[in-house]
């Protein structure tokens, strides 16, 4: 099984992969990063580094291709930028058949007010069309 985390030089992405390694092999993990220079210590350390941009569909279609199970850490900007980031991941990840998507959403996002809400809605709305 091959897991693939978005994201993975950020703060959150990095901690997630790190605590991966923990009980994955490297052999199973992939990271999908804007900038793979910035992910070379990974690579070095048997993780599958992959250039995937949010704002470059092409490049995530790459990036998620032969992925099972895929955690798309959301994006920073502001809402209308992340809800079209957000989109372009779940198609990309949609049309290379990842079998799991999981992402790291608000809380009760569905429901809430908040003026955060709208880019998680909308990410959950893609991710539960994609069946």
């Amino acid at each position: 099984m091959k897991l693939l985390v978005t994201g993975a030089t950020g703060k959150l992405g990095r901690k997630v992969v790190e605590n991966l390694l923990q009980t994955v092999p490297a052999s199973q993990l992939a990271v999908s990063v804007r900038n793979p220079d910035k992910a070379e210590d990974l690579r070095a350390r048997g993780v599958d580094v992959r250039h995937g941009d949010f704002d470059v569909p092409e490049t995530l279609d790459k990036a998620f291709a032969g992925i099972d199970r895929l955690l798309i850490i959301s994006a920073d900007g502001d809402n209308e930028t992340r809800i079209r980031q957000h989109t372009n991941a779940v198609e990309a990840a949609a049309r290379a058949k990842v079998g799991f998507i999981a992402y790291t959403s608000l809380g009760n996002a569905a429901e809430s007010k908040l003026f955060l809400a709208p880019p998680h809605q909308a990410a959950e709305q893609a991710i539960l069309k994609t069946g």
